[in-house]
């Protein structure tokens, strides 16, 4: 995945920078994201969905939780569904490949 490869490489790179963090926080709390309800839990303020007690990394996990929803929409708002979900998938490779080659739990 490259800039090149999309239309709008500004947005590419803010979800690429969210999608980092993420996969930092998430090791961190030691929570997997694409287990279902997870997200949901974290948006009611679940700590109790994390697998190791860090209140101040659950909740910037939470906040960024919460501005991914809405850097998502307003992406799709903006340039299309189609090219976001292009986007994410993209980025989701890329972090699984860097889960791989660092041990870490697929989140």
């Amino acid at each position: 995945m490259t800039e090149t490869d999309f239309k709008n490489p500004a947005w590419l790179r803010h979800l690429d920078a969210i999608g980092d963090e993420l996969l930092r926080l998430t090791a961190i709390c030691d929570v997997n994201l694409r287990e279902t309800g997870v997200v949901e839990r974290i948006l009611k303020n679940d700590e109790s969905v994390c697998g190791k007690r860090n209140p101040i990394g659950f909740r910037k996990l939470r906040d960024l939780v919460m501005a991914t929803i809405d850097s998502l929409n307003k992406s799709a708002d903006r340039i299309g569904a189609d090219e976001t979900a292009a986007m994410v998938k993209a980025i989701m490779d890329r972090l699984d490949r860097r889960r791989e080659l660092a041990g870490i739990k697929r989140s």
